[in-house]
């Protein structure tokens, strides 16, 4: 469902659209109604709509100053604008924000309800890129991820079931994989050899892999989709009938069937887990040790725990800038990152496949291991800020989340959704319930009031005409007139009223 929001001074316009329309058929939910800008750009930065119907003529706020300063918080929503035949030619100035509906009032119901249809089918157009791109992200930093999980998998297996549900969101294990082929006596010398004929194999049968080879000693590990009897056969008597000029003794097949693929992960890393050398190796048959390189899973656990244990944020950037120095090529810092970002997110509830993909996606659009190292360091840094802020049962991302917007007032983007999405990589859902239930206001509403606070502070300092500074400086952009607005909403003056006041209060003191 898209969320849907109506902006109209006029009561009876408001309500009138509200109840004309089967909002609900169309794939829309009504989240709010507002009666000027000023109403509707709060409820922007509290209820992330992703439709907004906007009249142009409107107090305070106009139609188009409101778009205006939305599409600095998000610009993925999308508008409809109502207007008038004198406003037509005005409305079009919204185009530069990707406004492309335009409906003359009085409303026409069908023109309305088209305009929703065709901003609703372009959503799920671009929905399905993204699905896609996902896709293809998940895809490209697949093995990464299949490394990481079986680290976690080792290192935690009393936890092995919610180690499992966080990787079956990332890996997408496949339902009917409930197969798995152990091939032992594979000495040392013989193991490439043998994988590259199994690999051939397994191509020509047309016999899917669903995770990379397991290697220890002596022995192969496939997890496979092996349904039939005959294939089982096949496979069997080819790995059985494998022979080499140095192989001593002759290969063993065995399989092993599973009631589901929580089962059959479970068994696996049972009788690996006593190994102290692990293989994994991936399409390439390029094989990569667990333990003994810095790019594996086991070095990267205790990195993590270093990181944690940091007293102080230097003392973590320092930590972090040693890991990533000079020396280490872009590859294996992309590596590096993915596996650390995914050992800091071992609640499923709280994890995002979405959060996690734009992470992703960010990481490998960096060139150089620099650009990798600052993007890791913002988000481990948000992770070891959460870790202190923990208390005894339940994690809190409030007090992260009003440090982040007291060092930043003048940002202008700041809403509940950027900083869900950028800063904490939650739910931006979770995060609105959790605001309003530990601070009892609206985000908006605390936004604006410490805003106005340090605008109050910094018109103590600075002349009646450093107005549009302030402004500036508080997070109003290049809007002096709306900082204005929402200076006397909240303090109950303009500023140039407030600061004749404090002008005048300093005089009679200093008499």
């Amino acid at each position: 469902m898209l969320r849907l929001m109506i902006v109209d001074d006029e009561e009876i316009i408001r309500t009138a659209i509200s109840k004309m329309i089967d909002f609900t058929s169309l794939g829309y939910e009504l989240i709010a109604t507002a009666k000027n800008g000023m109403e509707a750009f709060d409820i922007i930065c509290d209820s992330y709509p992703d439709v907004i119907i906007t009249d142009i003529k409107m107090p305070i706020l106009n139609g188009l100053e409101l778009i205006e300063r939305a599409y600095n918080l998000d610009i993925g929503i999308n508008y409809i604008i109502l207007s008038g035949y004198g406003e037509f030619e005005y409305a079009k100035q919204a185009m530069k924000y990707g406004v492309q509906h335009f409906l003359l009032k009085p409303t026409n119901k069908q023109e309305l309800i088209n305009a929703l249809i065709e901003i609703h089918d372009s959503r799920n157009e671009v929905q399905e890129k993204q699905r896609l791109q996902q896709q293809h992200i998940l895809q490209k930093v697949r093995f990464p991820m299949e490394q990481c999980f079986l680290m976690e998998s080792l290192e935690w297996q009393q936890d092995f079931s919610q180690c499992f549900q966080k990787y079956d969101q990332l890996l997408s294990f496949p339902s009917h994989c409930l197969h798995a082929c152990i091939c032992t006596f594979i000495e040392d010398n013989n193991l490439n050899a043998f994988l590259k004929d199994i690999n051939k194999m397994l191509e020509k049968n047309q016999i899917t892999q669903f995770f990379p080879i397991i290697s220890v000693k002596n022995t192969v590990i496939l997890i496979i989709n092996v349904e039939t009897l005959n294939i089982q056969t096949k496979l069997q008597e080819f790995i059985e009938n494998r022979t080499y000029p140095s192989q001593a003794v002759s290969f063993q097949a065995a399989f092993m069937h599973f009631h589901n693929v929580f089962e059959l992960y479970q068994s696996i890393i049972e009788k690996i887990s006593r190994f102290s050398q692990i293989l994994l190796i991936d399409s390439s048959l390029v094989a990569y040790e667990i333990r003994n390189n810095l790019t594996s899973p086991w070095r990267l656990k205790e990195l993590e725990n270093i990181i944690k244990s940091s007293s102080n944020e230097m003392e973590f950037e320092e930590i972090l800038n040693t890991t990533f120095s000079t020396s280490i090529n872009l590859e294996a810092a992309k590596k590096i990152s993915i596996e650390l970002f995914l050992m800091q997110n071992s609640s499923v509830t709280e994890y995002s496949l979405d959060m996690a993909c734009d992470f992703f996606r960010k990481i490998y659009s960096c060139t150089s291991t620099q650009a990798i190292y600052e993007m890791l360091r913002d988000v481990l840094s948000t992770s070891l800020q959460e870790q202190l802020s923990l208390d005894s049962k339940q994690k809190s991302y409030i007090p992260l989340l009003k440090n982040y917007v007291n060092n930043h007032l003048d940002a202008e983007y700041l809403s509940l959704k950027w900083l869900a999405e950028n800063y904490l990589y939650i739910s931006v859902g979770y995060l609105s319930k959790q605001f309003v239930k530990e601070e009892g206001e609206r985000f908006s509403d605390y936004l604006n009031r410490i805003r106005m606070e340090e605008a109050k502070k910094l018109l103590a300092i600075y002349s009646n005409d450093n107005i549009k500074s302030i402004a500036k400086q508080v997070g109003f952009g290049n809007s002096p007139h709306y900082f204005s607005q929402v200076f006397k909403k909240y303090v109950g003056c303009t500023p140039s009223e407030f600061w004749e006041t404090s002008k005048t209060e300093h005089v009679h003191k200093s008499l």
